[in-house]
């Protein structure tokens, strides 16, 4: 059996830097003040479990009436962004703020604002329902939704001023096929194709990991990135999903199986390490 570990995998900068923010925040609470999470900091189970051993409280639901009613603690926004409507409320609170959104989702927001402000329509490509889109999509009244390539025919916009941007963690072979249908569509618009560098990369690996007989890629169910990887790892090998060491138990492996590992950006060493270890024992 071969192994290999594609390169890049695992963390990216941005959820690097977000749990870096958090677990300082944690360490320096010496008052034991409460810490509250304002969704999910990152779309990995596991972590999630960390966070709460440590008392981070998450708070999933009515996160705008939260913040109204909390006069002190400790407040961190997650990596994914915030809308709006919760980064100005927060503005407005005396508790102490910890914005761990990452980089590359803010850079996003700062051009949806300046685009609108200059009387732009926003076209914006991303999954329905995932915390960086609803974060995203609050930035500009004059914004629409594209999920899919049939959701292109179905706008219309007139502005001839029109911005398009995306969610930092989608498929780059989804996005291809987006972006055609739009720049036929609306051939003056500005195009700027926002998946991170870091996403950009793993997909790459994973494109170009040929002659495998099995590839595995880890991460949560939930991370958009990840499950990117696993779509873009169907196109040139057996892929699995794998969440848990459980789940391994469940695939047939061969002496002869040459295993491609890779892994989300949102995905903790200690899984990856799991993984490989386990393959090791066989």
């Amino acid at each position: 059996m071969n192994i290999t570990k594609l390169n890049p995998l695992g963390f990216c900068q941005g959820v690097t830097l977000a749990l870096n923010k958090v677990n300082k925040a944690i360490l320096a609470n010496k008052d034991n003040k409460p810490i509250y999470l304002l969704g999910e900091l990152i779309h990995n189970k596991h972590i999630i479990d960390e966070l709460k051993q440590k008392n981070v409280t998450i708070i999933k639901d009515n996160k705008e009436e939260f913040i109204k009613n909390i006069n002190s603690g400790i407040i961190i926004m997650q990596a994914h962004g915030s809308t709006k409507d919760i980064c100005d409320l927060l503005k407005t609170k005396d508790t102490k703020i910890i914005d761990a959104t990452c980089p590359f989702v803010k850079i996003i927001h700062n051009n949806i604002i300046k685009y609108s402000l200059d009387n732009y329509d926003i076209i914006y490509i991303g999954k329905e329902n995932h915390d960086e889109t609803i974060a995203s999509l609050s930035y500009s009244k004059n914004i629409h939704l594209v999920t899919n390539v049939l959701d292109v025919n179905n706008i219309n916009i007139n502005n001839k001023h029109i911005y398009v941007t995306n969610q930092t963690t989608l498929s780059k072979l989804d996005l291809k096929d987006i972006y055609k249908a739009l720049e036929k569509k609306y051939p003056n618009a500005i195009y700027d194709n926002s998946i991170c560098n870091a996403t950009l990369l793993r997909q790459e690996a994973v494109i170009n990991a040929k002659g495998y007989s099995k590839i595995l890629v880890i991460g949560d169910k939930n991370s958009s990135n990840t499950k990117r990887l696993y779509e873009l790892a169907k196109l040139n090998s057996d892929a699995y999903f794998i969440n848990e060491i459980s789940d391994l138990e469940k695939i047939n492996f061969n002496n002869d199986d040459n295993i491609a590992i890779t892994a989300g950006a949102s995905t903790p060493e200690k899984d990856i390490d799991d993984v490989y270890n386990y393959l090791l024992s066989l």
